[in-house]
């Protein structure tokens, strides 16, 4: 029903999978989804040990924005903000800290052509610059 939302992509490997299920017995911990590559939410109160690929996400509540910060690195691509008028207050602490694209919450799956992307502008390369010295 939703753009890009059906459809299951690869399982996790095993040793991920093996280490999910524990953190589903442990407190603090909640599991969302399934392990069958149709993606899965895990809610903790710290981040996971391993890298949250294959629809996986791991979602980690905080206090304040300011806060949320502080676990952005070179690895997160992408951050939604709600509500859109605390972007531009968090864009610059974002991007210092390695994050290559700041937009509001929901907007991540809509761009348009020629913008960034992953840290560099792939139109710059797809194209032959001519320079015009009367311009």
């Amino acid at each position: 029903d939703r753009r890009y939302g059906a459809g299951a992509g690869p399982r996790a490997p095993l040793d991920i999978r093996e280490e999910i299920e524990v953190l589903g017995t442990l407190a603090g911990h909640r599991l969302f989804g399934g392990l069958g590559g149709e993606g899965l939410v895990i809610r903790s109160d710290e981040p996971v040990d391993f890298h949250p690929g294959y629809k996986i996400v791991n979602v980690v509540p905080v206090d304040s924005l300011d806060e949320a910060v502080a676990f952005a690195n070179v690895a997160t691509q992408t951050v939604g903000v709600f509500p859109p008028e605390r972007k531009v207050e968090l864009r610059d602490r974002l991007v210092n800290a390695g994050v290559q694209r700041v937009l509001t919450l929901g907007r991540a799956g809509t761009t348009t052509r020629g913008l960034p992307h992953d840290g560099f502008i792939p139109m710059h390369r797809m194209v032959r610059w001519v320079g015009d010295e009367d311009l």
